[in-house]
């Protein structure tokens, strides 16, 4: 199980689960964000799975590096679940967020907006992120 500082719900870390309910999912995936290791969040998303948090849709290696940098300087993710449907072995999430990072000439940076996701049940009983469609609404320096 999680022996993470800061993770508050336990989970394997070896073989993450998102689970089929919203708020547990959310708060997993918020704590992991938050956790700053690339590699550990990346673990969250079905091999196959297609990311768009970079502004362009990643897979695999490219994704995996992708967070791995991004995460790196610890930016703060919120969020909260706008939406959720589950049907079979398929879950709809909307979500609105806010990441608080630093930009590239170390000032504060703010990005704001909406997320889709679709996660998927494995045939393992694990729930993975299939798609992660962040479209920022501002990108505001502080």
């Amino acid at each position: 199980m999680s022996s993470i500082p800061g993770i508050t719900i336990d989970f394997d870390v070896n073989n993450p689960d998102l689970t089929g309910d919203g708020d547990t999912q959310n708060e997993i995936f918020i704590q992991l964000f938050n956790s700053g290791d690339g590699a550990l969040f990346d673990l969250l998303y079905r091999d196959d799975a297609i990311s768009n948090f970079s502004g362009e849709p990643l897979t695999g290696e490219a994704r995996t590096a992708f967070f791995k940098e991004f995460l790196a300087p610890k930016p703060f993710l919120k969020a909260e679940i706008t939406h959720s449907y589950v049907a079979g072995d398929v879950a709809l999430i909307g979500v609105k967020f806010s990441v608080d990072s630093t930009g590239p000439d170390g000032a504060p940076v703010r990005i704001e907006g909406n997320c889709t996701d679709v996660l998927r049940k494995g045939e393992d009983g694990r729930w993975l992120m299939a798609v992660d469609r962040p479209v920022a609404g501002t990108l505001l320096p502080e």
